[in-house]
């Protein structure tokens, strides 16, 4: 388990969320943490591969409350979760947000994501060069998102928020 898992979860459970997606869980690391954290929270993961769905779903038959996880095999910009009923999204070192500008994603997003509720993307730059964290800028300045930044020594956290027209607030979540 990676700096970045434990963190990404820290900042995910930070509020005590009723609801947290999980997209491009992977393997289902967080998933698990998650899990053991929230045993009254509704979790759900979410990744295109199918292999990682199946490995995700291995590791959480093995972890106590990972029968509460729901495991979706979908791309973020087609998920068809109903509107306005997840309190916190994680994403860790999904590359979407730098490899493309992801509007179709943070749309979905924006629509799940509760009045209030907030994005945590958390990666782990693979060098000194900053096309990861512009990348990550320019998606979410592009989609319309206000944004904080946290750093830990190699890791780097965006709190997102959609911006809409009766939200002026940008996130207030406790750094790590």
């Amino acid at each position: 388990m990676s700096d970045r898992q434990r963190w990404a979860v820290d900042l995910a459970t930070a509020s005590a969320p009723g609801s947290v997606l999980e997209i491009g869980c992977g393997p289902g690391v967080a998933l698990a943490l998650l899990a053991a954290a929230l045993p009254e929270a509704r979790v759900v993961g979410v990744d295109r591969s199918a292999t990682a769905v199946r490995r995700a779903a291995a590791r959480l038959a093995a972890v106590p409350g990972g029968d509460r996880v729901s495991l979706l095999e979908v791309a973020v910009a087609d998920l068809d979760l109903p509107a306005a009923s997840v309190d916190v999204v994680l994403g860790v070192n999904v590359n979407v947000f730098w490899t493309s500008r992801a509007a179709r994603e943070l749309a979905v997003l924006a629509r799940v994501l509760r009045h209030g509720g907030v994005l945590h993307l958390v990666y782990e730059p693979p060098g000194p060069d900053p096309w990861v964290a512009d990348g990550v800028t320019a998606s979410l300045a592009g989609a319309g998102w206000t944004w904080t930044v946290q750093h830990r020594t190699g890791l780097t956290v965006r709190d997102g928020l959609p911006t809409r027209k009766h939200l002026v607030a940008v996130s207030a979540v406790p750094g790590a």
